[in-house]
């Protein structure tokens, strides 16, 4: 174990940060507790008196053996505000095995460990991993924002890559090579993208670089406290999926037909329409029990929130349809076809 641990490269860590938020100290303390050789942490933050800044120097009193460092640079390099910080990062980044990661991330001990193994081949440019969610606040909100993500984005996910055969390039958590980053024109290619970690693994596997889908899993918080703000965040995912691949958004429909089933059975009962509302209902149960055994959820939730949380989700999906603005961090954005972002302010 000891010789192979010397055979991992050294690693940068990229952690944007804007503000503070639930469980923020304890993400970033599960990245400088990694047990890995050699690694550096560079937190970016906007301004100086971001109230990450506090987050950082207490994990510097905290963790004094390990490289962190924080840099303060509110340059801005295009629409996407957190490729803009990742740039500004990046000038104090020694290695050249980089792992841009969120700040809503939770990751376990090994984590490191794992998904530098999955590099171990030269023409493997880029490694990312599944995302669980994790209720980071008390309360109902939360828990349904945590199960969209662990009941339908996860599975969507796993189907995509046994149908297609290529690993996604998943933002939470998402390793790259510097010198493939370099080919495709580095960061700032993506700097106007909404979605830069779809658009970075199109560009990788376009120069002729593959990626993988890491077998280690992390967690992502959802700290939403209400149902409003829970839709907003949401009804921005589903543009994001609606601008890279509309025809995936418009299939989607079909994995929460739950009320458009409901509708047509309460206006238009028929014995065979009864039936297959319950066989539909009885295998979105099945699907949920699948999921709860094959993965580890921090905020596992009961059986009888799966039908009003699809309901929910066909909600978001119709307002997604009909729009087009989206909301980032306060700022409101135009999202042009293709996931490029315009500024509305």
């Amino acid at each position: 174990m000891a010789a192979a641990s010397e055979n991992l490269p050294p690693l940068s860590i990229l952690k944007p940060l804007c503000g503070d938020e639930p469980r923020l100290y304890e993400c970033l303390h599960s990245f400088c507790a990694q047990d890995y050789p050699e690694f550096q942490i560079v937190f970016g933050v906007r301004e100086d008196d971001d109230p990450a800044v506090a987050v950082v120097e207490r994990l510097k009193a905290d963790f004094p053996h390990r490289d962190i460092q924080l840099v303060c640079d509110g340059h801005v390099h295009g629409a996407n505000l957190k490729i803009s910080n990742v740039m500004n990062i990046m000038a104090q980044c020694r290695h050249d095995l980089l792992m841009v990661s969120d700040s809503d991330v939770e990751i376990a001990p090994g984590h490191f460990r794992a998904m530098a193994t999955e590099m171990t081949e030269p023409n493997v440019a880029a490694v990312s991993c599944l995302y669980k969610g994790a209720a980071a606040v008390p309360g109902q909100i939360a828990a349904l924002g945590a199960m969209n993500i662990n009941h339908w984005i996860v599975p969507s996910v796993l189907l995509d890559v046994a149908m297609n055969g290529i690993a996604p390039t998943l933002g939470p958590v998402l390793m790259l090579r510097r010198e493939a980053l370099d080919k495709i024109g580095g960061f700032k290619v993506v700097a106007d993208h909404l979605a830069e970690d779809h658009e970075i693994g199109i560009l990788l596997h376009k120069v002729g670089f593959e990626t993988r889908l890491s077998h280690s899993t992390i967690d992502t918080m959802v700290t939403e406290t209400s149902l409003g703000a829970l839709i907003r965040h949401e009804v921005r995912w589903a543009h994001t999926v609606r601008a890279v691949r509309p025809t995936d958004f418009l299939l989607s429909a079909v994995t929460w037909s739950l009320p458009v089933m409901l509708a047509l059975h309460a206006f238009f009962p028929t014995l065979v329409g009864g039936v297959l509302l319950g066989l539909y209902v009885m295998l979105r149960l099945a699907l949920h029990r699948v999921l709860l055994a094959r993965f580890h959820f921090a905020s596992p939730m009961s059986g009888w929130l799966v039908l009003p949380r699809e309901c929910l989700c066909f909600f978001v999906w119709l307002i997604s349809l009909f729009s087009r603005a989206v909301v980032w961090r306060g700022h409101p954005f135009r999202l042009l076809p293709g996931g490029r972002l315009v500024p509305l302010e």
